[in-house]
């Protein structure tokens, strides 16, 4: 058994999940991934003027006069066409019939829009003044050629897509989105609805971490729960090496004779069992999986519910944020004032979720909750966390303290 303090943890942790390799994706197969490299404008988009509409282009000095009681009359002088190598030149004193998206003709300067006309084939009524610029997209107006248009470390949502595929491109360089099997173990364990002779307890733990791994960008796959038994939970292990970046267990772990995860885990590939100086107080682990050419790492939390979220945020939340290529890695930071009083133990670093409130002054107020003892109703009402510890102390009301916000 090893003691650790919170920070040595954080430090094995985050050796344990370097980040992952760049790829070279097709553009398709990128959602959710990080890029790994700046998204640049090689060229202006559009790289000509266009038309921001369907209608006629037009000089707007030949339409100043137009009116719904008077239109303006011009001769068509042809239709805009896509396969247009370059934009033609503007007949002075006639429209050009012209689609939405289309260069617009050379001495144009204006769209008027098809609704503000009788969409005439060889003269065009124009019932509408138009000013220069209007319906027009000018050069540039998306990108100019240069700009970055997606920083390295973003991930990628449906928008950056979309972007990349106007600025022509097929592939991109990423940090793929990490695998993270979750599994927690204990004889006691049901799934949420379900019943059995004798009950159980409703396993909980991993539907909450698989919402904080996905939060944190990373994929969860929740296993559910796995009897303790040290071929079962082997065997699960095996099953889902295949789809495993990191596997994340919860329980399994105190010294009584049926809590089998350190012995298990140290057989397939290494395992450490440790005693964090975190309150609140559990058992936590840190070990690999040999599988194949690959060692897969292994992180394991308490099996309650709080323990569990608290170790998350401790020192896990922001190793994922580096495997995955992130650039911000914690959670924002807030200074708040504290409403009720609470003692920091000594040799410890002490997690307290309070609830965010306001009050008089230009800072939020926080209340502890769960200052004795977290319950999962406390668990749930939290906004925030405040960090304190190892050193021993007194938090007392009206005290400004470091807030993490707890988005999770």
């Amino acid at each position: 058994m090893t003691v650790r303090s919170l920070a040595g943890h954080r430090t094995a942790v985050a050796e344990a999940l370097p980040p992952g390799p760049v790829l070279d994706v097709l553009l398709g197969d990128t959602a959710g991934a990080t890029i790994a490299e700046d998204l640049v404008a090689s060229a202006s988009m559009p790289a000509v003027p266009i038309a921001a509409r369907d209608g006629y282009a037009v000089l707007s000095a030949d339409a100043v006069d137009a009116h719904p009681d008077s239109p303006v009359s011009l001769p068509v002088s042809h239709d805009v066409s896509f396969d247009s190598r370059a934009p033609r030149r503007h007949v002075p004193r006639a429209a050009a019939r012209i689609p939405s998206g289309a260069p617009v003709p050379l001495g144009a300067d204006a769209v008027v829009a098809l609704a503000d006309t009788d969409q005439g084939v060889a003269r065009v009524g124009i019932r509408r003044a138009v000013q220069p610029g209007d319906g027009v997209r000018p050069a540039g107006f998306d990108a100019v050629a240069g700009d970055v248009i997606v920083r390295a470390g973003t991930r990628i949502g449906p928008r950056q897509i979309a972007v990349a595929a106007a600025l022509g491109r097929s592939r991109l360089h990423v940090r793929p989105v990490p695998r993270v099997v979750i599994m927690a173990v204990g004889d006691e364990l049901i799934e949420p609805g379900a019943v059995r002779p004798g009950g159980g307890v409703p396993e909980s733990t991993t539907h909450m971490l698989a919402a904080l791994v996905l939060e944190a960008g990373a994929k969860p796959y929740r296993v559910g729960a796995v009897p303790d038994d040290p071929l079962r939970l082997r065997a699960t292990l095996e099953d889902q090496l295949v789809r495993a970046d990191v596997v994340i267990t919860t329980g399994g772990l105190s010294d009584g004779v049926h809590d089998t995860v350190a012995d298990v885990l140290a057989r397939m590939g290494g395992f450490e069992a440790v005693d964090l100086q975190l309150r609140p107080v559990g058992r936590h682990g840190l070990g690999s999986i040999a599988a194949g050419d690959r060692d897969i790492p292994v992180i394991a939390l308490p099996g309650s519910p709080a323990g569990a979220a608290l170790a998350f945020e401790a020192y896990v939340r922001q190793a994922l944020r580096v495997l995955c290529g992130h650039p911000d890695v914690e959670r924002p930071v807030f200074r708040a004032r504290v409403r009720t009083r609470w003692i920091v133990p000594p040799g410890v670093v002490t997690a307290m979720p309070v609830v965010v409130d306001s009050d008089d002054s230009d800072l939020p107020a926080v209340t502890p909750v769960g200052a004795d003892a977290l319950a999962l109703t406390d668990l749930a009402r939290a906004d925030a966390l405040v960090w304190s510890g190892p050193d021993a102390g007194v938090i007392h009301p009206g005290d400004v303290v470091e807030c993490t916000s707890w988005g999770g």
